[in-house]
């Protein structure tokens, strides 16, 4: 009886520790991040994944205060598996949204969104 408690016991940690090594790449850091106010526009979007994405599957939108798509695409580097990047127009002040879906390595599909602001000079 001891011994099938104890093979449970083994099971349900397997399983539940299990999913640390299945996760996805979710977002870990951003440039500009979430909530900030920047004084100048940024020339770049970059996002920081905690896994491997597939750049060719990935997509990051800028979209301004009306949810109009301002820029679209996303780039990769092969040093930097968890890194996607997009080259930003020039941009107003105001308020903005960066909507991304990236592929992960592992398969699965990640979406997410943050605002910055572009504060006025």
């Amino acid at each position: 009886m001891k011994v099938k408690f104890g093979a449970g016991l083994v099971a349900a940690f397997l399983c539940v520790s299990g999913g640390a090594a299945l996760a996805h790449s979710f977002l870990v850091d951003a440039s500009p991040s979430a909530k900030d106010h920047v004084a100048a526009a940024p020339k770049v979007v970059k996002l920081r994944f905690g896994g491997g994405v597939e750049p060719a599957y990935s997509t990051i939108s800028i979209l301004d205060e009306s949810g109009k798509t301002v820029v679209e695409g996303a780039k990769g580097a092969p040093d930097k598996p968890r890194e996607l990047t997009l080259d930003a127009p020039a941009l107003a002040a105001g308020k903005y949204v960066v909507k991304y879906r990236v592929l992960s390595s592992d398969g699965h599909i990640v979406e997410g969104k943050y605002e910055f602001t572009v504060d006025a000079r």
